[in-house]
């Protein structure tokens, strides 16, 4: 097996790519970045993350970025009520990539960002996912039907993020207890990108 790239590897090879040759995504908005990570070297895999010390996003400037799906984070949210920085979101998000794009499929430019460089933007992340977390936990013990929620500083949100399985969405249950009719998933606000870049 390959060994990950770093952070620090990624980005040396993102001053020297040319980003003309990624089309812009149509129905599978997840294609440029996987087009991306094979242009880069970066192997696709179902690891937490992208890379050895981190995650690398490509993202529309001014529409939301995917985080990670909601389902496999709820045991951490409701049971173990596991901290933004002991969460899979935290590990996602604790030294990121972002490589942004204008709606036209223009690259506009490449940020890294972690606790070191960013560390307002981080303790805001902290804040809108204990907020979100509090949500779920309260939707779940009070057996009601999960809704968008966005943190208090409008960073993070969860929302709907499903595809028909057999013709049919798959509900989002824990411990037995439906939580929405279909799966829903972390994501950075559309104002994050813009802010960003």
């Amino acid at each position: 097996m390959t060994a990950k790239l770093t952070t620090l590897q990624v980005a040396a090879k993102l001053k020297t790519t040319d980003f003309s040759a990624f089309h812009k995504p149509a129905q599978n908005k997840g294609a440029r970045g996987q087009l991306l990570e094979v242009a880069l070297g970066v192997p696709n895999s179902s690891d937490l993350t992208d890379l050895a010390d981190g995650e690398i996003k490509t993202f529309t400037v001014g529409e939301s970025i995917a985080i990670t799906q909601l389902k496999h984070c709820l045991t951490e949210i409701i049971e173990d009520e596991a901290d933004f920085d002991n969460s899979k979101v935290g590990e996602k998000l604790k030294q990121t990539i972002y490589v942004g794009f204008t709606r036209s499929n223009d690259y506009v430019g490449t940020e890294v960002l972690n606790e070191e460089t960013h560390p307002e933007h981080y303790q805001e992340l902290r804040e809108d996912y204990d907020y979100i977390c509090e949500q779920i936990r309260d939707s779940f013990y009070n057996d009601m039907e999960l809704s968008t929620f966005t943190g208090p500083n409008g960073l993070l949100q969860i929302r709907t993020k499903a595809s028909k399985t057999n013709g049919a969405y798959v509900p989002l249950t824990f411990a037995g207890i439906q939580l929405k009719d279909k799966g829903m998933a972390f994501y950075l606000c559309g104002k994050f990108g813009r802010n960003l870049m």
